[in-house]
């Protein structure tokens, strides 16, 4: 028996972490399991740099950083940073689906279909990991809820006062990171190559930082009157995995 598992899917070195540290600690915290896959090195990041010392530069500071934030696996896919566009969208699924198959999640989360910013790597992530989700369910396997990373806009809110749904619309989860924002800052300052917005105190930092972080409920498929706001990930995921 393994603990209760969060997959997470995402593009490049820092994706972690700007939007969604403080969730990734408190999951850890809390004593499941968090599973890091990211499909680049991050190999275009750096400019001046060649593709295969930036590489060696960000995966350094990606294990820095998930240390800071108890991830307790880390997955690289392999592919090149800029390019995951060229990947036929039925290969980068394939991997996915893969190694769900290996590593069990019961809560996946990847990138929505904006991107957040609309970076073509975050949008093929998007696909890859929906795909891989709705074929591992098919299958019987073990994912019960697929969130999407939801604009940090909406998550400029107090501690402990989640941002009203017609912020955002649609079901969604608000998780209260306020007790992980100091990790949070201090896996951010890992990621020197991406000049983090915040190089001072660990703990004067973290006073600046938005308490909430954001996803929106992909699978199921429910609207808003079906399904309230979350606090958890986890709420209402039922038993756990096992090998």
């Amino acid at each position: 028996m393994i603990p209760p598992t969060l997959m997470v899917i995402l593009a490049h070195p820092d994706d972690e972490t700007f939007p969604m540290g403080g969730t990734l600690a408190k999951t850890a915290a809390a004593g499941k399991r968090v599973h890091l896959v990211t499909a680049t090195r991050g190999e275009a990041g750096i400019p001046g740099k060649s593709t295969a010392e930036t590489a060696a530069i960000r995966e350094a500071e990606l294990r820095r950083a998930c240390a800071e934030l108890s991830v307790q696996q880390l997955t690289f896919l392999d592919y090149f940073d800029g390019k995951l566009s060229h990947i036929p969208d039925s290969v980068g699924a394939a991997r996915l689906l893969n190694l769900m198959r290996q590593s069990p999640p019961d809560v996946v989360v990847t990138f929505g279909p904006d991107g957040i910013s609309g970076h073509p790597d975050h949008l093929a992530v998007y696909r890859w990991t929906t795909a891989a989700f709705d074929q591992y369910r098919q299958e019987g396997g073990r994912p019960q809820h697929l969130y999407y990373i939801a604009p940090s806009e909406a998550t400029q809110q107090g501690c402990g006062i989640p941002p009203p749904t017609e912020t955002v619309g649609g079901p969604v989860a608000f998780i209260d990171v306020g007790d992980y924002l100091v990790q949070k800052v201090r896996a951010a300052q890992q990621h020197q190559s991406q000049h983090p917005p915040f190089n001072g105190d660990p703990e004067t930092e973290a006073q600046n930082l938005a308490c909430h972080e954001l996803f929106r409920l992909a699978r199921p498929q429910l609207t808003a009157n079906d399904h309230g706001p979350e606090v958890d990930l986890f709420a209402g995921v039922t038993g756990t995995n096992s090998q």
